[in-house]
């Protein structure tokens, strides 16, 4: 084996292994929330100063958990097989593992397409789950869970109120039940004072952001930072175009002398 095709194999053991170790705690933490969820909330606590576990619904967390289950389970198997075949100089899993790495990467295309060719749709769809996630979860601060505390941090570092404007907690039942107008991170703050104390129950131009949509503000944040998100974009599809035509080209140095075919690229 050449220079060329020890360092293509540091390389993807590296890579393979940082991948394997995280898909695994991803799977473990998943698991973990599914069989004991009070323990793992509990150890949790001891941490996180908000408490920000404890006030999530059940449901959500079990959402999340099957999520971790799943991308953990697949971070977790490809790059075992990445890892195993470079190690073990495989033929077989190192073809795998590249086919499934570019069944990962045009799966990302398509999807890519599908929300520029929907655009409209996509937009539509965004703004009804958002509503969703206020109208019913969003509660006062004495009954505050994770989708309040989330909307509460949204608000008040972009300045903005609602999904597109202060009625979207008109349709929170939790919320309407406070008898005011607007959550106080809607409100404009002086030394994290409320600038006008009667803010929260009659809302202006003056004294809040109640007009200003928080989705509104966030695509005008996407905007803003598109040469960061096109950078990180072009720079994991480098890196897994990169990881593929390693896999290959050692999948390919891999090939014996006692097959029928010899393999060109082998040092």
């Amino acid at each position: 084996m050449g220079c060329g095709s020890r360092c293509a194999k540091y390389f993807l053991c590296f890579f393979n292994f940082i991948f394997f170790v995280a898909g695994g705690a991803a799977l473990a933490v998943g698991i973990w929330l599914i069989a004991d969820r009070n323990s793992f909330t509990n150890l949790i606590a001891k941490v996180d100063q908000a408490d920000i576990v404890h006030k999530t619904d059940a449901q959500v967390i079990q959402m999340i958990a099957y999520i971790l289950i799943a991308a953990g389970a697949l971070t977790f198997l490809v790059s075992f097989l990445g890892y195993c075949g470079a190690m073990f100089e495989s033929r077989c899993l190192l073809f795998l593992y590249g086919v499934l790495l570019v069944l990962i990467l045009v799966l990302q295309c398509i999807a890519v397409g599908l929300a520029f060719g929907f655009r409209q749709e996509a937009e539509s769809e965004t703004l009804k789950i958002l509503k969703s996630t206020i109208s019913e979860y969003y509660a006062p601060s004495d009954k505050a869970e994770t989708v309040t505390v989330i909307w509460d941090g949204i608000m008040t570092q972009l300045h903005c109120c609602g999904v597109e404007n202060y009625n979207d907690f008109r349709t929170s039942k939790n919320w309407t039940s406070s008898g005011k107008m607007v959550p106080e991170s809607c409100c404009m703050k002086e030394d994290g004072r409320l600038k006008d104390s009667n803010c929260p129950v009659s809302p202006s131009s003056t004294n809040s952001y109640y007009q200003t949509g928080c989705y509104e503000a966030m695509v005008k944040v996407i905007e803003d930072s598109a040469a960061i998100v096109i950078g990180v974009a072009a720079t994991l599809a480098f890196v897994e175009l990169l990881v593929i035509t390693l896999a290959l080209y050692l999948a390919c140095c891999y090939w014996r002398p006692q097959h029928v075919l010899t393999c060109w690229c082998c040092c």
